[in-house]
């Protein structure tokens, strides 16, 4: 066993390199969430999002519909967002450094398993760092038509928290997967002649034992951390009408936080947990109104709570925020639902009350679409 090789954010591959075969295992994590970009303007089905994993690059496209359609957003609101850890060369990375364990013993030293008893708290800021823009046309409760947005932001994860006996499932499950490519039965298929390399790998792979391991092991790796706080900026802009003899104009400017309290429910299904998330955020927002109906800036103030429910392919959630404004207090009570169709496609939704909405009942609906070039990265499984 010589190395470890985890593909893409979304679904990442461990192969374990032993005489020029390659068996692999497909690690599956949480689906893409909406883009800071979208979250600033409060278009998404949930505005308090904790992601454990962002894929490599993915688009996202959002719409939302009110009680009068007149004055709900248009179609016409796409984002990507790409994470630039996976395009970049990342120097002395292994498969415990990746999972944030940490070990006292020095890198020029003989390292095992057992050695790895620590945790880096800070270990994802780089890994989970994302930009993101968005082009957005909607009304935005601002003027009587449509306007269009330019909308660039960024998040990462802060810090997380995994607990002891996570640290030690993490390390068992990859001795159990080593010492299972050093068994007899692994043996016995090297030892056949003629097997070609990928002839090999596909005997490997087919054994029953190995399909069991690899569930294992994907399993514990999904486990959500105790705790994990991220933060997130993002700008929008004004494009400006003509029409109306407007020109370009600051749009909203924000930072927020969102921590997440996670508790894993393995009675509820093999990846399922219970989520308490909160969040608070601060906004310099030139989306308003004077009584001149020239645009004006005011500083505003969320924080709020949500519940979650996550299985594995499928979440309910429902949130609650309020805004603290110069003028007026605002509410958002929105529930949602999330379902992963595959590794790549992902589909929200959300029904409820939004800012603004005047107390109309307001639905949005978001499509992500995942898009994962392999931009692998080789992990030495330890000096």
């Amino acid at each position: 066993m010589k190395k470890i090789v985890l593909l893409s954010v979304l679904w990442s591959s461990i192969v374990i390199a032993q005489s020029g075969t390659e068996p692999t295992a497909a690690l599956q994590n949480i689906a893409p969430p909406s883009s800071p970009a979208f979250v600033l303007m409060d278009i998404t089905p949930s505005n308090i999002i904790v992601p454990e994993n962002i894929q490599a690059f993915s688009l996202q496209t959002i719409s939302a519909f009110s009680g009068d359609s007149s004055n709900g957003l248009s179609n016409n609101n796409y984002a990507v967002e790409f994470q630039p850890y996976w395009y970049v060369k990342r120097e002395r990375m292994d498969f415990f450094k990746y999972n944030n364990l940490t070990t006292q013993k020095a890198d020029d030293s003989e390292v095992t398993p057992n050695d790895y008893t620590g945790y880096n708290i800070f270990g994802d800021v780089w890994k989970r760092f994302s930009v993101s823009m968005a082009l957005m046309n909607g009304t935005f409760d601002v003027l009587p038509q449509a306007q269009s947005y330019v909308s660039v932001g960024a998040r990462t994860r802060l810090l997380s928290f995994k607990t002891k006996s996570q640290i030690n499932d993490i390390k068992s499950q990859y001795t159990a997967y080593t010492t299972f490519m050093s068994s007899p039965e692994v043996i016995a298929i090297f030892a056949k002649p003629g097997l070609s390399p990928s002839e090999i790998n596909t005997a490997i792979t087919n054994l029953e034992t190995y399909k069991t391991i690899v569930t294992d092991f994907e399993n514990t790796l999904q486990r959500k951390p105790v705790f994990a706080l991220d933060v997130a900026a993002a700008y929008s802009h004004f494009m400006g009408d003509k029409n109306q003899d407007l020109d370009d104009a600051f749009g909203r400017f924000g930072v927020w936080a969102s921590g997440d309290l996670a508790f894993y429910t393995p009675t509820i299904g093999t990846n399922s947990h219970v989520h308490i998330y909160g969040v608070f955020r601060y906004l310099r927002d030139g989306l308003n109104l004077n009584e001149a109906s020239d645009l004006f800036i005011e500083t505003k103030t969320d924080y709020g709570v949500k519940m979650e429910l996550e299985l594995d392919k499928l979440s309910f959630a429902y949130e609650y925020i309020t805004r603290d404004a110069d003028d007026n207090n605002e509410e958002r009570s929105i529930g949602s639902i999330r379902y992963k169709i595959n590794k790549s496609f992902t589909l929200n939704g959300g029904f409820g009350k939004n800012f603004k909405s005047d107390g109309e009942q307001v639905v949005l609906f978001g499509i992500q679409w995942g898009l994962d070039y392999e931009p692998s990265v080789v992990l030495g499984a330890g000096n």
